[in-house]
């Protein structure tokens, strides 16, 4: 449990969170699919690494940044590795607008310390439709962001803590709330022969805690994303790709909550027939370990088929998918698993959207489930100094048996909007707002409450971004 605080007079809203790596989230931001200041799901094991085509598109954005001058744009990218194994690196919340518009220098470092201050209106505190509870909550972020930019290797990190004062519920008051950790790196070891990783922690202990997009009646969690990745150009054309996935859900205190801990490995040869049309082939493997009991401990072999096409200079779409054979103790069952995306470069922007279906675990609730999640977003740099980030996106999750101890019929669907205007190199305001609703299906047997949860929130945030070089 966090350090609490309390306060006598009432004040203000909670914050979700905050994140450090811009470059990484930029990238992700900008080719790849969701991203959510209301937190969406972490991807499915099953997404497919990058094909070349996509892996050109990203250089020759790379390439046009500097011309464009768009907020987002001008930070370091990390390779495409990366925005390939996290669709959904997007847990971030409104404060990191500021960042991805830090007036970052084409050094090889860049450190960027940052402090935001937020005032946020949550008209469900506790996730729970049926005791309602509305807050003013005022936050207080500090945050650093290390950026690492040379000819052959990127790295970003960042860690940020959020501290949490209550209007109302006063017994809620935190100053360790929330903290995330993020890094991402990428290495081109060899001309042929590249190396990525990234890892995404958070802490959560705010009663409107989620756990991988889902609500968990109030348990804080901890959860994290690790996935290691290499990719080894066979062929002019051809391109082998191998991705580790290792996921934690931990919840604290008493509840419900199911602990977790997911492994898979993800292999795809892809390759370029012409400069449009790439075809891949994969296959993917996924082991659900269910630490509390709670079940029989899946297991998940998913070969897949797939392509990317390029349609025009700034549109791309991308598929794969197969039958995936899941082993659950004496149970065998056949599920789709499946991953779509449509990528669009638009003349003020960059718009996407992203479909996966596979096996995985309903964040605290446990698993096995089948999941299927759709999310959608549009990024607007349209000035300079001012950035606007639309996304909505839903989650289903289904138990694979009815013999399962604890059924699982979920929905959530999330609604963002944030906007954040650079006053000057050091000083960002910001504002956005978020609605959640998540249903309880008549199948499940899990304890929790339907929720809709909107929030609103403005803040300021101040940065001193520092630049050098390392001189080797």
């Amino acid at each position: 449990m966090g350090i609490r605080w309390s306060a006598s007079s009432p004040r203000r809203a909670p914050v979700a969170g905050l994140l450090g790596a811009c470059a990484t989230l930029a990238f992700a931001v900008c080719l790849t699919a969701p991203a959510s200041w209301a937190q969406q799901p972490p991807p499915s094991p099953v997404q497919q690494p990058p094909s070349p085509v996509r892996q050109q598109r990203a250089e020759s954005d790379e390439e046009e940044a500097p011309r464009r001058q768009s907020p987002l744009l001008r930070a370091p990218t990390l390779g495409s590795t990366l925005g390939s194994n996290y669709p959904g690196l997007a847990n971030y919340p409104l404060e990191l607008f500021g960042l991805l518009m830090a007036p970052l220098e084409r050094r090889e470092i860049n450190l960027v310390p940052a402090f935001a201050i937020g005032e946020e209106f949550n008209a469900n505190v506790f996730m729970n439709n049926d005791r309602k509870r509305s807050d003013f909550i005022t936050s207080f972020t500090p945050s650093v962001i290390l950026l690492a930019n040379r000819p052959r290797f990127q790295l970003a990190a960042g860690f940020a803590n959020v501290s949490e004062i209550f209007a109302r519920e006063n017994s809620q008051n935190d100053a360790f709330s929330r903290q995330e950790f993020i890094l991402g790196s990428f290495w081109q070891a060899t001309p042929h022969l590249s190396f990525a990783i990234a890892d995404n922690f958070t802490r959560d202990q705010s009663p409107d805690a989620l756990a991988g997009g889902f609500t968990v009646n109030g348990q804080g969690t901890v959860t994290n994303v690790l996935a290691p990745s290499v990719g080894w150009q066979i062929a002019p054309q051809t391109r082998l790709d191998v991705t580790g996935l290792y996921s934690v859900i931990r919840l604290e205190g008493t509840g419900a909550g199911i602990d977790s801990d997911t492994y898979g490995v993800l292999n795809t040869l892809s390759h370029g027939f012409t400069p449009r049309f790439t075809g891949t082939v994969g296959y993917n493997f996924t082991y659900i370990d269910l630490r509390s009991g709670h079940g029989d401990n899946a297991t998940t072999h998913n070969p897949t088929i797939g392509f990317s096409y390029r349609i025009t200079q700034n549109l791309t779409v991308s598929a794969s998918g197969g039958p995936a054979f899941t082993s659950l103790g004496s149970e065998d069952f056949i599920t789709p698993g499946v991953n779509a995306a449509l990528l669009y470069q638009l003349s003020f922007g960059t718009a996407s959207i992203f479909y996966s279906r596979g096996v995985g675990v309903a964040g605290g609730f446990g698993g096995p489930t089948d999941n299927q999640s759709i999310a959608a977003t549009l990024v607007m740099p349209t000035w300079r100094d001012l950035l606007v980030i639309f996304n909505p996106g839903w989650t289903q999750a289904e138990s694979l048996s009815d013999r399962q101890i604890q059924r699982i019929d979920i929905d959530v669907f999330t609604l963002g909007l944030g906007a954040a205007y650079r006053v000057n190199r050091y000083i960002t305001v910001f504002g956005g707002y978020t609605f959640l609703h998540q249903r309880v299906g008549s199948k499940s047997t899990t304890p929790d409450f339907d929720a809709d949860q909107n929030r609103v929130k403005v803040g300021v945030q101040f940065g001193y971004p520092f630049a050098f070089d390392l001189g080797i």
